[in-house]
């Protein structure tokens, strides 16, 4: 990695003496033209007119379950710093890195004496393949060339991507980065994107992992066949081939996604938005959007005790949203259904998905034969800077030992959030502060072992977030 990192620098720098060189000539050519123009400024001064950011960020996390089984708190800190360079001739760098460190912690290291079940949320605040690391938790993110000409953008080297599947994932300390070559035409109402990615850094990880490598570094729950998922480390796979198109028009959003994962499985997701404006400031939002699934080969290994998605496995979802705004106030309905014919698998480790119905502290991954049922209310609170958010959810999952459609054994429960956020303005401007409360509770409580309801439901989450960006 280091003489990939270095290899990748060495090009930067070629290709700035480069550019500079050419500017001297073109400089030296119009001098002879005009002797008035002005000579042309340094590499030095060149670079010293680029864009640095500062983030810091500390991140307040306690999960308190229910009965006798363990309770956990942690406190992370952190900062980075990056640089983005000004454009040569449409030529463009930039880089940034990011340290953490453990301030304090309760519990996050040590299994359940009850349960032997371990941590679920707190660890990843950190390095959940090196626990014992509680310091030295630094890493280089970004890291890219960019070269732009009139409405296309072509990005080589490591760099974020934001699409409802793969993405950052940005609730933790760290984010995920993917390295690639991606290409993005932006026109006035439509804009379509292509890239191909061969490694990913992921949040709660510190390591930047190949693709079939990056399959299973989060937890893996069960294979069809009731037995513990087998594929971490077995997965052949030389990458992900993505395909976007969006398009805005009037009211009208538009956004079709197509997910490769090479050798194992391909993903089609689809979303319209549709706002009415009416008066009084008052708007209606509709919107629909839904994904298909199916295997690709044999799904990552011939051997179906150690693939990721079986070949007869098909999974289909349907999201629908109602929403209403007005002044300071929205309040949506939202649904999402997934059928039985499979399990929706579409690795944690490469991002969160981003449907109508979803919420803090879970997800719909591993899940089939299931329907969710969520209400969001959003307010702009009379104090200026302060947001508020709350929402309520029903999640009906398919029996906890159907192993064909719940791939982590997660009973039906129910879902509440609640968020306050505060943006600073004026001198203090780009510090944020930020609370989440979440509590899950069992729709049916007869039954449960507390391994099965440990980090999962009849549980708190509670989260105090202070960012500052510039």
């Amino acid at each position: 990695m280091k003489r990939a990192i270095l290899n990748m620098i060495r090009v930067f720098i070629i290709i700035l003496l480069f550019t500079q060189s050419w500017n001297s000539l073109a400089g030296s050519v119009n001098d002879d033209l005009d002797s008035l123009k002005v000579k042309k400024t340094s590499l030095k001064e060149d670079l010293k007119s680029g864009n640095f950011d500062f983030h810091f960020r500390s991140y307040l996390m306690s999960t308190i379950n229910s009965g006798e089984v363990i309770n956990y708190a942690t406190l992370a800190a952190g900062a980075g710093i990056g640089y983005t360079s000004p454009e040569w001739n449409g030529l463009q760098f930039r880089f940034n890195g990011f340290f953490t460190y453990q301030v304090f912690e309760n519990n996050i290291r040590i299994a359940d004496p009850i349960t032997g079940g371990g941590n679920r949320y707190e660890i990843l605040l950190y390095d959940m393949n090196d626990v014992g690391n509680s310091n030295k938790l630094d890493r280089l993110e970004e890291l890219y060339l960019a070269y732009r000409k009139n409405r296309v953008k072509l990005v080589l080297g490591r760099q974020k991507v934001m699409t409802p599947l793969l993405n950052d994932q940005d609730n933790r300390m760290r984010p995920n980065v993917f390295q690639g070559l991606s290409v993005t035409y932006s026109g006035l109402k439509l804009k379509t994107t292509a890239m191909w990615i061969n490694q990913v850094t992921i949040r709660g990880t510190v390591d930047w992992y190949s693709i079939d490598d990056s399959f299973g570094v989060y937890s893996f729950g069960r294979n069809p066949f009731g037995e513990p998922s087998n594929y971490k480390g077995n997965i052949s796979s030389k990458g992900i081939g993505l395909l976007g198109l969006q398009y805005h028009d009037q009211g009208l959003t538009v956004q079709t996604w197509n997910y490769t994962a090479e050798n194992v499985f391909n993903m089609s997701f689809g979303q319209v938005d549709y706002t009415i404006n009416f008066p009084q400031s008052t708007r209606l939002h509709l919107g629909v959007q839904g994904f298909h699934q199916f295997a690709i080969n044999d799904g990552g290994n011939a051997n179906n005790q150690l693939t990721y998605i079986l070949p007869d496995e098909s999974a289909s979802g349907i999201g629908a949203k109602i929403g209403l705004f007005r002044g300071s106030h929205s309040l949506s309905f939202n649904y999402l259904g997934i059928n039985d014919k499979g399990r929706f698998l579409f690795p944690r480790e490469w991002g969160r998905e981003q449907l109508y119905a979803s919420m803090p502290r879970e997800r719909y991954e591993g899940a089939g034969g299931m329907s969710a049922y969520v209400i969001k209310y959003d307010l702009v609170t009379p104090v200026e800077g302060l947001f508020a958010q709350t929402g309520a959810g029903l999640v009906n999952h398919s029996s906890m030992t159907s192993f064909t459609t719940n791939k982590y054994g997660i009973p039906s429960y129910y879902h509440f959030t609640g968020m306050l956020e505060y943006r600073f303005k004026n001198y203090f401007e780009g510090f944020n502060l930020q609370f989440l409360a979440v509590n899950k509770s069992a729709k049916q409580r007869s039954g449960l072992l507390d391994s099965n309801k440990i980090n999962r439901v009849d549980m708190w989450n509670l989260n105090f977030i202070v960012d500052y960006k510039f």
